[in-house]
């Protein structure tokens, strides 16, 4: 009798102890946060992985800590930038059950403009492997880079340039559409505006193209690498006539003065407070960080931490 009692006692005991464990390391664990904007709810705040492209590989165990950081911090998606769509199709798969798992959105990143040689082989990659991530389906390329680099006097494309980059844009667009992505194109280093029959810009790109959509970089009309530095009225008065075309933001911004990418995100010539007002007027899903990428893994996580700081201190996000 004496030891049923002792048996019995022992066993509440244990139990009792472990139920305080479970309890007391429950409670003790990190709360999930939660980012939300301010006055638009349906927008989505993301980052790209450029922005540890310096101080992490690009393999599914980065990935892995990226997409489990991002569903810790809040974030409800990522960029994975993959410059020339060298992630196997077993990687993605493997990258792509984590996210949802922890419910993250994706968006692919192919890093080759579309007059670059070459280009179409990555495209063929890239459109592969968007389709084994969850989330909007969306796969974006850059616009341009190569055909500027010989030439530090050039500021547009050429009429023959904007003729065959538009007619490949669109071909791209309907092979993905065909496929439920869409293909979308960040502007980099062209003009914004052309300067009639003298050179072309990102304003008659799309003027020439019906299916492309934009990724809107904020700070690359007004970077020192553009090669003519835009008006932003100018800017928000373009966009404003996108309509769905404007498909995500790269929430990026550069100094005035010296047009620099910043390592966190700072005012710009064209205010983030004006761009998701605009993009919550229009319905621009997508907004990411895009902050210079920096060596130390820390350092990132910390400009991230900066970046967001100052979005709740410019009413954009809640606090």
């Amino acid at each position: 009798m004496k030891a049923k009692t002792v048996n019995h006692q022992f066993f509440t005991l244990f139990f009792l102890l472990t139920f305080f464990l479970i309890f007391f390391s429950c409670s003790t664990k990190p709360a999930k946060k939660t980012l939300a904007y301010k006055d638009y709810t349906n927008l989505k705040i993301g980052f790209s992985t450029q922005n540890f492209q310096k101080a992490m590989p690009l393999n599914t165990g980065s990935l892995t800590e990226l997409i489990g950081y991002a569903s810790r911090e809040g974030y409800q998606f990522i960029e994975i930038r993959d410059d020339l769509a060298k992630l196997s199709a077993e990687e993605c798969k493997t990258i792509a059950e984590e996210a949802r798992k922890n419910k993250i959105d994706v968006i692919y990143e192919i890093h080759k403009n579309l007059l670059d040689t070459g280009y179409f082989r990555v495209f063929e990659r890239g459109l592969a492997n968007t389709l084994l991530f969850p989330g909007p389906g969306i796969l974006r390329t850059l616009i341009s880079k190569t055909e500027f680099d010989a030439d530090a006097a050039k500021k547009g494309w050429t009429k023959e340039e904007l003729i065959r980059i538009t007619k490949l844009s669109d071909s791209c667009a309907i092979i993905a559409k065909a496929k439920n992505i869409q293909f979308i194109v960040e502007n980099f280093n062209e003009s914004f505006f052309g300067d009639d029959s003298t050179y072309f810009g990102l304003a008659d790109f799309f003027a020439n193209t019906k299916v492309t959509g934009l990724q809107l970089d904020l700070g690359n009309p007004y970077r020192s690498a553009a090669r003519v530095k835009a008006d932003p009225l100018k800017v928000e008065e373009y966009l404003s006539t996108m309509g769905k075309r404007w498909v995500t933001t790269h929430l990026k911004t550069v100094l005035t003065v010296g047009g620099e990418m910043q390592p966190s995100l700072t005012d710009n010539p064209m205010s983030i407070e004006k761009a998701v007002e605009m993009m919550g007027q229009q319905n621009v899903l997508y907004g990411a960080l895009e902050l210079t990428a920096v060596a130390d893994k820390q350092q990132c996580f910390d400009n991230h931490a900066r970046s967001i700081q100052f979005l709740k201190d410019k009413g954009v996000l809640k606090n």
